[in-house]
């Protein structure tokens, strides 16, 4: 049958999740929710549905299986899932596939649901009109989703390219001591200064060498994890990473942040570390990216002598990772906010770091957690599972 009103049909196996929706929404919005798939599809065999939010993880039925089933159904029903960041490569796929034409992240707030839900009853309305007309509509909102998300793999990308032109510059000054290399094979005296700049090379070319290496196999490996990404490729293998070198590589990449700062990053932890259960590219992506901004926050503070301590504890069944700043940290109005895709404090952000971090840390089976008090620092702490 056909309702006067446009009705929003909300799928959540939790209750408490589906009380939270209706009474946030229901003064704007007429809803309905099922608690699985099977009694959203009875719902709406009866009753006409303009948009359906799903959640993705659900006994039974997941939200893939029912989303694909009201595409093939009711095709005019705009379809959206609502998920948590560790869900993010099926819900690509899902956009690829035109399952649904946005998905929002869980915790949602009010004020973003009800502009997605007014567009939504609108492109529906569209599509009672024209069928072509919201086609179009729903093929530029796929093409903005995916927009997004290519944002946050810029972001990631940008991270390694930082560490190999901060050492390339550095590489091509200490290049002007290979003519003074060979002149020394050939026995020509070199003054003070020459034997300097030669003392240099010997000296930095060890470490630069190994930072250039470490940066070009963390791009090359997040341009392989795009390519599974894109095409939603399930990891295979349980990965064991060592995380101290990726510490070290993290700190490496940032230090020269730190020091334009007038600050410093050292490690606090043990020598040798336990491998745990994360792929080796995303730990460095959280790493490079947690270590980066606490450094930047020192040079928010605007005095010398910041630091950035990388605490690492070594618990029974996991390794906890602390990030510490003694910079400007954050007032409880931002801290609130930090974390959600394209929120940023920084004039030169784009708002995906952390959100990205969050949800790396929770696809390992991990748990994420920011505290701030402005004037005195930032904490950030994450834990992940030991390799079985």
């Amino acid at each position: 049958m056909t309702s006067p009103t446009p009705i929003v049909l909300y799928v959540d196996d939790e209750l408490p999740n589906r009380i939270v929706f209706e009474q946030s929404l229901g003064d704007e919005f007429a809803i309905r929710t099922a608690p699985d798939g099977r009694t959203a599809l009875d719902i709406m065999a009866t009753t006409e549905i303009a948009v359906l939010i799903t959640d993705q993880r659900m006994p039974e039925m997941s939200g893939d299986e029912l989303l694909r089933v009201v595409k093939e159904r009711w095709p005019t029903t705009i379809r959206m899932v609502i998920t948590a960041y560790s869900d993010l490569e099926p819900i690509l796929a899902a956009v690829n596939e035109g399952l649904v034409a946005r998905y929002m992240i869980k915790p949602w707030e009010r004020s973003e649901v009800v502009q997605v839900l007014r567009w939504s009853i609108e492109a529906w309305t569209f599509g009672k009109e024209s069928a072509a007309l919201q086609r179009r509509l729903l093929e530029t909102e796929r093409l903005a989703t995916l927009g997004s998300i290519a944002g946050a793999v810029v972001h990631d990308l940008n991270q390694p390219l930082l560490g190999l032109i901060l050492n390339t510059e550095r590489l091509v000054e200490l290049a002007a001591a290979a003519p003074l290399v060979r002149a020394m094979l050939d026995g020509v005296h070199l003054s003070t200064a020459e034997r300097r700049t030669v003392a240099e090379l010997a000296e930095d070319l060890g470490e630069i060498a190994p930072e250039i290496r470490a940066s070009a196999v963390h791009l090359k490996e997040l341009t392989a994890g795009l390519a599974q990404f894109l095409h939603a490729r399930p990891v295979e293998t349980t990965p064991a990473t060592d995380p101290m070198p990726i510490i070290k590589n993290a700190i490496a990449v940032c230090q020269d942040i730190a020091i334009r700062a007038r600050g410093m990053i050292g490690y606090e932890g043990p020598r040798q570390l336990p491998r745990i259960r994360v792929q080796a590219t995303e730990l460095t992506q959280v790493l490079i990216n947690l270590v980066a901004n606490a450094s930047q926050a020192l040079a928010a503070r605007d005095r010398a002598g910041g630091r950035v301590a990388v605490h690492v504890i070594v618990e029974e069944h996991a390794v906890t990772f602390e990030i510490r700043d003694d910079g400007a940290g954050m007032p409880p109005d931002v801290l609130a906010r930090v974390g959600t895709p394209f929120f940023t404090t920084r004039r030169e952000g784009i708002g995906l770091g952390l959100a990205q971090c969050q949800r790396l840390v929770g696809k390992a089976g991990g748990v994420f957690k920011i505290e701030s008090e402005a004037g005195v620092g930032t904490t950030v702490t994450f834990t992940l599972p030991l390799a079985g």
